[in-house]
């Protein structure tokens, strides 16, 4: 699998580990996105980042002509929102969390790549928004794996559009 220079990792000097690894196959013209958040994926500020820059960097390889999302961690996709992100926070942490959450749909929805959510685990709330934002959803076949909104079950009713 050859690597394209635009996705060679950089040095880094952070303490914690990537959240998100691209592989790139420049032969397909299609990259591989592994979400690796311990332990659910759970879209934080940070993650929600690094995966729009990600998308952002593929973008910008005219090669890249496809986007397979996937995650790293068994038995989930992602549980969705981070809603630590959210409590005790200042309005503009949440504010800066909500624009981030509306740039990775948004540039997921709008990628010119084609985009597939390779589902191999529960994906709940947003993770399963997410998914729905791909081109394709494939999910595995386990009965134990579960998707879809539970926003209800906490008491959060969808906006009537």
């Amino acid at each position: 699998m050859c690597v394209s220079p635009l996705l060679v990792p950089q040095q880094r000097n952070y303490s914690t580990p990537p959240k998100i690894r691209v592989e790139f196959d420049q032969s397909t013209g299609v990259a591989v996105m592994h979400m690796q958040s311990p332990p659910v994926n759970s879209l934080s500020l940070d993650f929600l980042t690094e995966l729009c820059i990600s998308v952002e960097k593929l973008e910008m390889d005219k090669s890249c002509r496809g986007l397979i999302i996937t995650s790293a961690q068994p038995k989930v996709f992602s549980a969705g929102l981070d809603i630590t992100e959210m409590y005790g926070k200042s309005p503009e942490h949440c504010g800066a969390f909500w624009r981030s959450v509306q740039e990775m749909w948004l540039k997921l929805y709008g990628s010119n790549m084609v985009t597939v959510a390779a589902i191999n685990g529960s994906s709940p709330a947003g993770g399963c928004l997410m998914a729905m934002t791909c081109d394709y959803r494939i999910m595995a076949d386990n009965p134990r794996y579960n998707i879809g909104l539970n926003e209800t079950q906490l008491g959060i009713v969808a906006p009537f559009w």
